[in-house]
């Protein structure tokens, strides 16, 4: 396995899905706070998540809202990425949550990326999150793989709502980007491992384009990626 890379007072935050054919899916999202994590503040800050799936920015605009409605959200859990062995957890507290979009499912590993921007320019400096298991009326033309304009805006929307969201639970802490890899010269052509991870605030999110995307690790019983 990869050397362990630290990222200081940093929470790997999972959400993890089971899908309409019973595999499972996740996000992965990191949250940086001021000072070290307890036990207390990981299950609060996992709580807010949890909170956030269902009601995103409180004017209607969530993640469950546009995922297909036999996609449930069944677990998040959280770790302390400071060191090798910091504190880990999972929680299933209000649990299972479906999502809420009736229109039918998309084919396994069809999705859309929303990308996570910090207002500089670089790999190091923004992430992408892949919707689980949108609905066939996210898109203009399934056929075509466009997507809707109104669909990819409001998954936005209800993103950005995370940002505050994070903050609102604790006010020491902020949604970031981790890099992990980078900063040195690559050898062979691949990024190198940094002794400790880059951490950058969350300003916004956004997309590329209006194409879906495409996970082989989402087709059936390859279902686990971020």
């Amino acid at each position: 396995m990869p050397a362990f890379i630290p990222a200081l007072n940093t929470l790997q935050v999972r959400m993890q899905f089971v899908t309409k054919t019973g595999d499972q899916a996740e996000n992965v999202f990191y949250v940086k706070k001021s000072a070290p994590w307890d036990l207390a503040h990981v299950n609060t800050m996992l709580g807010a998540f949890i909170t956030w799936f269902g009601t995103g920015d409180g004017g209607g605009h969530t993640y469950r809202a546009y995922t297909e409605l036999h996609t449930s959200l069944v677990e998040v859990s959280g770790r302390d990425f400071t060191t090798d062995n910091g504190i880990s957890v999972a929680t299933s507290t209000g649990l299972p949550i479906a999502g809420q979009d009736a229109s039918g499912a998309v084919p396994p590993g069809l999705t859309f990326a929303l990308t996570a921007r910090t207002g500089l320019a670089g790999r190091s400096f923004r992430g992408r999150t892949f919707l689980v298991a949108i609905g066939v009326d996210f898109y203009t033309d399934e056929t075509l793989g466009t997507i809707a304009p109104a669909y990819a805006a409001n998954s936005v929307l209800a993103f950005d709502a995370l940002i505050t969201a994070v903050t609102a639970a604790d006010a020491a802490a902020t949604l970031v980007v981790a890099s992990f890899y980078g900063g040195a010269p690559t050898i062979g052509g691949k990024s190198q491992p940094r002794a400790t991870a880059v951490l950058t605030p969350v300003t916004a999110y956004g997309y590329h384009n209006l194409s879906q995307d495409f996970q082989r690790r989402r087709s059936p019983q390859h279902h686990r990626h971020h």
